[in-house]
């Protein structure tokens, strides 16, 4: 009975998000095509406090609707069926989507860096990558080195996303004890400041920074979790990344077939509509096909992941290989339904069909996954 409960709470919510989606967001949109100003953002975000959405996907605790990861994956999927929403699902409306591994933070630290983020509605970026690891994370360059108050870092973190839209980041780190153990830490930085920034911009659609840590000091106090812990708690936090990674691949390529299938029945060529050539048909039909059994793997990951069942990190990965991988397929399909039309800047397709590119190398690219399955049956 309570899990019935349940699934008619978040029906409801899928409802509300829908709703959201088509009558706020996609309406903003239609006037701007690269990017929201801050006042519109601003707008959107009073509109989700209002029908409280605001805080949808933040812990409870934190002062969010406190959803099951599994609830949060198919809401997820809702949030991101517009232009932006790959990287930005709901335009940001609903305020940050923070880390998980945040709930190690002490309580001074929460109220510090994270409840201020939540009311903000600021994001937390996460200086995870260094350029030579090749998708490793157990492989770090970048070490800390134990004074008389705190550490001294140096090395380099590289793929930083959202840094400019965050007010806090936390740093991945090699802990080097006396006895000359490398422990694996996680640290706050509470600022960019005193640190060499460079951004890049990947196809025209997203920012990304790497940054340079040379003599860095930072307090002891500025550490979550144990000295040695910060593996562990960033690959929770990798596993739920990649799920809902996944789920917005998924609504963006819900949102893309949408457009092909209504530029089928309107476009006419030789006396009729492309909808009933038996080729426009095959690449429509397959698509539904294709979203369904990905939006299948996706859900049994998000169980698993929030389960714990075992081999959970491999099941997020595979799910968001398959799942980037079959959008790819599908937005590039509509894209050749609607021929020139689709690069035109109007339609949304094609920044989607740029930003899938990236999401297929976001979080673990596809040979270190594939690696992943080969060591997990031979």
């Amino acid at each position: 009975m309570t899990e019935l409960l349940i699934e008619k709470e978040i029906e409801i919510l899928k409802k509300t998000v829908q709703l959201f989606i088509r009558e706020k967001v996609i309406a903003a949109e239609l006037s701007f095509k690269k990017y929201l100003p801050q006042d519109v953002l601003m707008s959107l975000k009073d509109d989700a406090h209002n029908i409280g959405l605001y805080g949808l996907f933040a812990k409870k605790e934190w002062g969010g609707h406190g959803l099951s990861f599994v609830a949060k994956t198919i809401l997820m999927e809702e949030a991101a069926k517009h232009r932006f929403g790959l990287y930005h699902p709901a335009a940001d409306a609903f305020g940050s989507d923070l880390p998980s591994f945040l709930d190690k933070c002490s309580a001074e630290q929460v109220e510090k860096y994270v409840k201020p983020a939540l009311k903000q509605g600021k994001n937390c970026f996460v200086a995870l990558w260094e350029e030579h690891e090749d998708n490793d994370i157990e492989k770090l360059n970048t070490a800390a080195i134990k004074d008389e108050d705190g550490w001294i870092i140096h090395g380099q973190k590289a793929y930083i996303q959202n840094l400019n839209q965050s007010s806090f980041g936390v740093i991945l780190v090699n802990c080097q004890l006396d006895n000359g153990e490398q422990n694996p830490t996680l640290f706050i930085l509470d600022s960019t400041d005193g640190l060499e920034l460079k951004e890049t911009v990947l196809m025209d659609t997203q920012t990304t920074h790497s940054l340079l840590l040379e003599n860095y000091h930072i307090s002891d106090e500025q550490r979550i979790g144990a000295v040695g812990e910060g593996l562990i708690l960033l690959k929770q936090w990798l596993a739920e990344s990649q799920v809902l990674l996944a789920a917005r691949s998924i609504g963006v390529a819900e949102n893309a077939l949408d457009y092909g299938v209504k530029y089928a029945k309107r476009r006419i060529t030789r006396d009729k509509p492309l909808a009933e050539f038996p080729t426009i048909r095959n690449i429509l039909a397959k698509a539904v096909i294709t979203l369904q059994s990905s939006r299948l793997m996706v859900l049994d990951a998000a169980r698993k992941v929030e389960a714990q069942e075992m081999d959970w990190k491999l099941s997020a990965q595979m799910a968001k290989l398959h799942a980037t991988e079959a959008v790819s397929k599908v937005i590039d399909d509509i894209l050749q339904v609607h021929g020139g039309a689709g690069f035109a800047g109007d339609l949304p397709i094609e920044r989607w069909y740029k930003e899938i590119r990236i999401a297929r190398l976001d979080l673990q690219k596809e040979e270190s996954i594939i690696e992943n399955v080969a060591k997990s049956i031979l």
